[in-house]
């Protein structure tokens, strides 16, 4: 599937009622919440499923909102506008390894848009991270049989010297 769902946001006025209430109701392991990200909390050891997060707002009211992967944010952005969306938040970098974009869909559903950049993310960056380890792994491995073939050749070369003087 393009652009599958990677992460979702659990978002109201009271992110301790909310955390309380994930963790009882569902079991959910929470991060400590981070107070200058509105007390915003990540899901713990969510595998298989995908990952999220709750938090509290300031006067935004509530909302749950769905992140869906994708390699070029702005790209996908700008289609969305051009098909009706209404602009949340522009193309924005978070961390160094988040970089998401949000609108509303035509019927105000909250949309945010993730770049998969991190090695949890999407199955085909998983199987590419796993195939340059691999090559990595064989780029090393090679010199060194190249450097202990060269130090047999060595001792041979040395040992036909000794061979020679005697």
């Amino acid at each position: 599937m393009a652009n599958p769902v990677m992460w979702f946001e659990i978002i109201g006025p009271d992110a301790e009622a909310l955390h309380k209430f994930y963790r009882d109701a569902l079991g959910w392991k929470l991060t400590p919440p981070v107070k200058e990200m509105g007390n915003y909390s990540m899901v713990e050891g969510h595998e298989p499923g995908i990952g999220g997060g709750i938090g509290g707002s300031a006067g935004e009211g509530s909302r749950v909102s769905v992140y869906f992967e994708t390699p070029d944010p702005q790209r996908v952005l700008d289609k969305a506008l051009a098909s009706g969306a209404r602009l949340l938040m522009p193309v924005t970098t978070i961390t160094p390894t988040t970089t998401i974009a949000m609108f509303t869909d035509p019927a105000g559903n909250t949309v945010g848009l993730m770049k998969g950049s991190t090695p949890s993310t999407s199955r085909a960056s998983r199987a590419s991270n796993g195939a340059t380890r691999r090559r990595t792994a064989t780029r090393k491995k090679a010199p060194a049989k190249r450097k202990t073939a060269k130090k047999t050749s060595a001792r041979k070369t040395t040992a036909r010297k000794r061979t020679k003087r005697r």
